[in-house]
């Protein structure tokens, strides 16, 4: 092991337990052992805790379980507590891996799933708040009911019976979901969503009194060595309801600030908290606590060592700290004790061993998309299932682990995998793995395909990471690329399959004037084929659109989006984190955008006159360049040509069967070499 990454393997003491690194692998959406609306026995965490801990991970921390769900009480799931978890924890320990149950009071005005599917007692149950009147994060018109002083002190008790019930199954301790990303007891601590005139509201003391209640009555409970760690948001980073901050941006802030931050984690570590598992953020700013590929690196860092320094608990920092080289040095400085890390374990579960063994480059990183683990958008009622919530879309073996064990293949075959994008790459890897002999064609100069203009942005360091871990790895395979080539059914004949991976093309307007030079597709925007001038626009607001426009912005240009829809980013699955942040970064930056408004020409002239329709009327851009960013139709070219030619084993991946994301087409490729 490298001595600079020495300090994140130091051993470190967390109440009456010892971890045996100083890395947690942070809560995630789908995680718990039970559902997240009954508490039944989610069986799928069995392999994924399992493959974590033959990681390296120190300590494991699941999704949230809520302490009462409508009439019934976590401490009642005696035989999912003394059965299947028991048996896991015997499993987990085997591998020197500590587990501490997070368990959560509710989500008050931050709830979303279950509404639909609640009866009575469970939407009761569900939408509160500390008083009432709160508005809902997702649905503002839906006010939330203020809890009473006995459902307070029942949910007090629970805790306390659910701890003790925990430490009988043998797990090493318990974090509250508490004064963190809005959630129930995090409204109760922050001034402006609390509006209680009783003990439980009004000053700081006041405000922290029930997560400081429930630490004492844990405590009381299981005794003083039994851990509590604290999942604690040190700024909410709030410009008001459903306005968040961005890094660097000037605001007032309008829930928990910096400064009264320290004051409230010296009362939760007075009340007994053995840990601080902290980052930033609320609901209204969930680009903090769940950081996409916009936020920074480490994004949460410069807070939570602030914080560190009014405490004498430990204090964990999480938010994009997969880092190592960073997160050891943070934690060889004294300026935090350890790191939070989610997603990344998510992507490769066994990140934490490559760091070990400084096999750095063998890491498939995260890129922060959002679109496996968290895929929720924007509109209430959609409620994906949540066990999905805790699966990636680069790793389709989380949390479906058994399914996806890589196996070799029954019969060897000569397979050819058609184009080296990201899934002409994917299933080239698996099939090779699998133990056939793989051919790659492609038929420029560069593996990637459309990926490598989509990594182009600043802002996707990582996405460029995950480009030269797919090369690297066919590298490593020994696989025969042949660059420079394009495939045709004669030199495919004798293959036994063929795996056509040959992508998509951009999508055509008919639209007067788009011959004009100064009209560029976005993919050679983003490959920097074409230059454009000072005033451009980008007409498509979608995913693509809107990174476009953020990166025209960063670089000092003036945006402007022009979308058909009646909104921009309208993508099926888009994590409110992601299109969130989007639309906070187009206000910071003043981006114009025109909405429901169809592109009807372009006129050429010193400048370009861009004229577009929508309900309000005609209106003319007069811009120096457009960015057409409309889509992508599948190019079927070769796969027709292929079964013209009688070939028989077709396979077709990615966006040659239909356009899709990085997800899709991965899991095309899983699909595809784990069936050959």
């Amino acid at each position: 092991m490298s001595q600079k990454y020495d300090a994140l393997f130091r051993p470190i003491k967390i109440g009456g337990v010892t971890l045996k690194n100083r890395v947690i692998m942070c809560a995630m959406g789908g995680t718990s052992p039970f559902g997240h609306f009954d508490y039944n026995f989610n069986p799928l965490v069995r392999d994924y805790y399992i493959e974590r801990a033959r990681g390296g991970v120190g300590l494991i921390i699941p999704g949230v379980t809520q302490v009462k769900l409508g009439d019934h009480y976590l401490y009642e799931a005696e035989d999912v507590f003394l059965g299947p978890v028991k048996e896991i924890m015997d499993e987990l320990h085997s591998y020197g891996t500590k587990y501490f149950l997070q368990i959560g009071a509710g989500f008050g005005r931050v709830q979303l799933m279950g509404l639909d599917h609640a009866d009575d007692a469970m939407r009761r149950s569900l939408l509160v708040s500390p008083a009432d009147g709160l508005q809902n994060v997702w649905t503002p018109e839906l006010k939330h009911r203020g809890l009473t002083l006995d459902e307070i002190h029942g949910i007090i008790e629970a805790f306390g019976k659910s701890a003790l019930l925990c430490k009988q199954a043998g797990i090493d301790g318990v974090e509250i979901h508490a004064v963190h990303e809005g959630y129930l007891l995090d409204q109760f601590a922050v001034a402006s969503t609390n509006g209680r005139t009783d003990e439980y509201g009004g000053s700081l003391e006041n405000r922290l009194r029930f997560a400081c209640e429930i630490i004492r009555e844990m405590k009381r409970v299981c005794g003083d060595d039994f851990p509590v760690s604290v999942r604690y948001s040190v700024a909410s980073k709030m410009r008001g309801f459903n306005a968040g901050a961005l890094p660097a941006e000037n605001y007032e802030e309008f829930g928990r600030s910096l400064e009264e931050s320290p004051a409230a984690a010296r009362l939760l570590e007075e009340a007994g908290a053995d840990l601080l598992n902290a980052d930033n953020g609320s609901y209204d700013s969930w680009w903090w606590a769940h950081p996409p590929v916009y936020m920074p690196l480490h994004c949460n860092y410069p807070e939570v060592s602030y914080l560190k320094k009014f405490v004498n608990i430990p204090v964990f920092c999480a938010g994009r700290m997969e880092d190592p080289e960073f997160s050891a040095h943070a934690i060889e400085s004294g300026e935090i004790d350890g790191i939070g890390v989610a997603r990344q374990f998510l992507a490769d579960p066994y990140w934490l061993n490559k760091v070990k063994a400084g096999d750095i480059e063998d890491i498939r990183p995260c890129i922060a998309c959002h679109n496996g683990c968290f895929p929720i958008g924007l509109v209430p009622g959609n409620t994906n299932n949540p066990l999905k919530m805790s699966h990636c879309a680069l790793n389709p073996a989380t949390m479906d682990e058994a399914n996806w064990r890589l196996t070799p293949a029954e019969v060897k075959k000569n397979v050819a995998v058609v184009g080296g994008g990201v899934g002409g790459m994917e299933c080239a890897r698996l099939a090779s793995l699998r133990g056939h002999n793989v051919t790659l064609f492609e038929k420029t100069d560069k593996l990637g395909g459309v990926f490598i203009a989509a990594a182009a942005p600043s802002f996707k360091e990582k996405d460029k990471m995950l480009l030269q871990w797919y090369i690297r790895q066919i590298e490593s395979l020994g696989i025969d690329v042949r660059m420079n080539c394009e495939a045709t059914p004669e030199m495919l004949k004798d293959y036994d399959t063929v795996v056509v991976a040959s992508g998509s093309t951009p999508r055509k307007l008919a639209v007067p004037g788009l011959d004009d030079p100064r009209v560029v597709e976005a993919i050679e925007y983003l490959n920097h084929e074409k230059p454009t001038g000072k005033r451009v626009a980008v007409i498509g607001g979608s995913l693509t659109g809107a990174e476009i426009a953020y990166q025209l912005a960063l670089d000092g240009q003036t945006p402007i989006i022009v979308e058909m829809q009646n909104d921009i980013l309208q993508v099926p699955g888009l994590c409110a984190a992601n299109s969130n942040m989007l639309r906070e970064i187009i206000r910071l930056y003043n981006i114009d955008v025109y909405t429901g408004a169809e592109l009807k020409s372009v006129s050429s002239g010193t400048t370009l006159s861009v004229q577009i329709h929508s309900a309000d009327g005609d209106r003319t851009l007069d811009v120096d360049s457009v960015v057409l960013a409309v889509g992508y139709v599948s190019d079927t070219r070769l796969a027709d040509k292929l079964r013209e030619s009688g070939i028989s084993d077709i396979r077709v991946i990615g966006d040659a069967r239909r356009v899709g994301n990085l997800m899709s087409t991965i899991y095309d490729a899983y699909e595809v070499a784990y069936a050959i």
